[in-house]
């Protein structure tokens, strides 16, 4: 009788006009979208606070040693990706200058400047995203030894954030690195032009500040990348611990995707795509645009 009284009393409950039910998919989606990025920042906060934290729990792994191995592996899965990235986009950078045929002398200042100042942090952090989101989502959700508890979300998180800036600075050097050495064989071969003239373009139109950008940019597209990635594991060990139990039994080792996984996989690679491409676009206007000694640097750089 009770359940049938419910019903009826859900059933006769008013509904909203149909012009209002826009209205309501809008609010859905902004606070969604406000608790989705909170608990992001809520996770980011509290991996920083695990840092200052006198207590230490021995059962969980320690801090170094949790660093090291997702270090490892990023940096193995990473260096040959990144590298055939940059590989195109080097030569890319160097031909545009032979088809242009406008300012061949000055191709190693196109490759190099380009690479450090903006091309290298983002087309690393585009490849390494989904890396990142496929390592850290699927974490043994099913026995609990290295699942994100709300009680420790943040200490477990910390050396994952932490191991994915490193990785991130180093796999954006790496792949400066490399497309510049592409874009300077490319330059000697096809258009003729001298190392000389290649790298003396180079280090004329270079900024110390440029190499900073990269390692700023690096540091904040890695700890975003993984901060939201964790997020979604958290998200995804809240689940039953029915779901949990198979989800485990289906994931033979960490950093084995599963299939119910794969959407929260996407989602947070996508997701780390955008904010990559909202931070790069950020620090270009208020950096490049606004701070007079950022301006463009294809004249020489002032003296004091």
């Amino acid at each position: 009788m009770a359940m049938t009284s419910s019903a009826t009393a859900r059933s006769a409950a008013p509904s909203l006009p149909i012009w209002l039910a826009p209205a309501g998919w809008v609010g859905g989606i902004v606070i969604g979208s406000l608790t989705y990025f909170g608990g992001v920042a809520v996770l980011l906060f509290s991996a920083a606070a695990s840092f200052f934290s006198l207590r230490r729990d021995e059962d969980l792994p320690g801090f170094w040693a949790v660093m090291k191995s997702e270090l490892g592996w990023m940096l193995l899965m990473g260096i040959p990706m990144v590298g055939l990235v940059h590989v195109g986009i080097g030569s890319s950078l160097s031909m545009q200058a032979y088809y242009g045929s406008t300012f061949v002398d000055g191709t190693g200042a196109v490759v190099g400047v380009g690479l450090l100042r903006n091309v290298a942090s983002l087309a690393t952090g585009m490849a390494v995203a989904g890396l990142i989101a496929y390592r850290m989502i699927p974490i043994r959700l099913g026995d609990g030894s290295d699942a994100l508890p709300r009680g420790h979300a943040g200490r477990l998180a910390a050396p994952r954030l932490a191991a994915a800036a490193v990785a991130m600075v180093m796999l954006s050097l790496w792949g400066f690195v490399v497309g510049t050495f592409i874009g300077w064989r490319a330059a000697c071969t096809m258009m003729g032009l001298s190392s000389n003239m290649f790298f003396l373009m180079f280090y004329r139109m270079i900024w110390f500040r440029d190499a900073i950008g990269l390692i700023v940019k690096g540091l904040l597209f890695g700890m975003l990348g993984a901060a939201i990635s964790c997020h979604e594991g958290l998200r995804a060990g809240e689940r039953s611990p029915g779901e949990s139990q198979r989800a485990g039994e289906a994931a033979a080792e960490p950093g084995t995707a599963t299939a119910d996984l794969g959407g929260a996989i996407v989602r947070a690679t996508c997701l780390t795509m955008v904010a990559m491409l909202l931070i790069n676009m950020t620090w270009f206007i208020l950096v490049y645009h606004a701070v007079p000694v950022y301006g463009p640097s294809l004249l020489q750089p002032p003296t004091p």
